[in-house]
Formats: structure tokens, C-alpha cells, sequence
């Protein structure tokens, strides 16, 4: 059974989506057999970006790493999630403690690990925001339960960024629940 608030931020970005002129085809997040999500090289992520305009998420993670693993196994495989994320963004992946490999990211060449701290990674799970342009948003440093990583992924994914702050979106929305609640 979905939550209801799971629900209702669910039905507020598929108004957004609805409200939006020329949306581009919502992609499939790929899975493997554990419904865990196969992360797209980052900058075949930011090349996807690029092309369909959606935010790209960046999930910056380390294998070593226990709260990665929990996020992985916990938050990334909800089946609500996924389709949130296939909806609103392009996803990526960096490995912070990869250190002799290069990406090209505007114009410069890093290791992983550059790249992670330059986008101000300093440790993981560090979940980081771009804009197609792959102008920085925002990021979100550590583990999150399912819950407070939604209200983040829908507070971005429907950019309401732009316009309010985060503690306005979330009161936004649990007054909107309450008042659906009650009806």
C-alpha cells in the first residue's frame, strides 16, 4: 500500500507534469534483479541531461560506504521513488574514492573524486542537484529515510526551488494533506 503522503506528492507533480506544455518521454530507471537502480555513468547522465532538460541527480556514493548501501537497498529501490526520478530527472552516479579516472564536466578534466568535492561532496552519501546546463542547484549530504528523501526529490523535481523555500514546501504540502484529510 502506497502512503498517503507518498500519494499526494505523487498527484502534485503528475499536476505539474500534466500543466507542463512539452514534456519530454519519461525514461525507465533501469533495475537489477534486487530492484536496486543501475546508475548511469555520470557523464552519460549529463549528456541525457542536456537533451531532455531535466534536472540531473548525482548520487555520490562509495562502495565501502554502510549508509550508501542502506540508501541503495532502503530508499532507491521504492518503486514510487523510481518513478519520480524517470519522471522529473536524469540520474548519475560519481565513486568519491576514485581517484585515476577522468570525466569531462564543463570544460575540466577530473578524477571522480575531484568531481565530487567540487561539487562539495565531503563524504558520502551526498546526493547533489544540476541543472541541465549542469549549473549547480543544490545537495543533500548524508543518509535520508524514504520520507524526507521524497519531500526533497519532490520539492526539486517539481521546482518549486524557484519560487519557496524547502520548510514552505513541506508545510505547503502537509497542509494540503491535512485538508484532503479531512474531506
Amino acid at each position: 500500500m502506497i502512503p498517503y503522503r507518498s500519494l499526494r506528492i505523487l498527484s502534485v507533480m503528475l499536476a505539474v507534469s500534466l500543466a507542463t506544455v512539452a514534456l519530454p518521454v519519461t525514461a525507465q530507471i533501469v533495475t537489477n534483479e534486487d530492484g536496486g537502480i543501475v546508475w548511469p555513468e555520470f557523464e552519460q547522465a549529463v549528456a541525457r541531461s542536456g537533451e531532455s532538460g531535466k534536472i540531473l541527480m548525482v548520487d555520490v556514493w562509495s562502495a565501502t560506504c554502510g549508509w550508501c548501501r542502506k540508501q541503495q537497498t532502503e530508499v532507491y529501490t521504492r518503486p514510487e521513488l523510481q518513478q519520480l526520478l524517470a519522471e522529473h530527472f536524469e540520474i548519475g552516479r560519481i565513486v568519491i574514492d576514485r581517484t585515476t579516472d577522468t570525466l569531462s564536466f564543463r570544460g575540466f578534466e577530473l578524477s571522480s573524486a575531484e568531481l565530487a568535492a567540487g561539487l562539495g561532496a565531503s563524504g558520502t552519501p551526498t546526493t547533489v542537484f544540476l541543472e541541465p546546463s549542469g549549473a549547480y542547484i543544490t545537495r543533500l549530504a548524508g543518509f535520508h529515510p524514504y520520507e524526507d528523501f521524497m519531500d526533497v526529490l519532490a520539492f526539486i523535481g517539481t521546482e518549486s526551488f524557484r519560487s519557496m523555500e524547502f520548510q514552505d514546501f513541506v508545510a505547503l504540502t502537509e497542509r494540503e494533506e491535512k485538508a484532503a484529510g479531512s474531506n
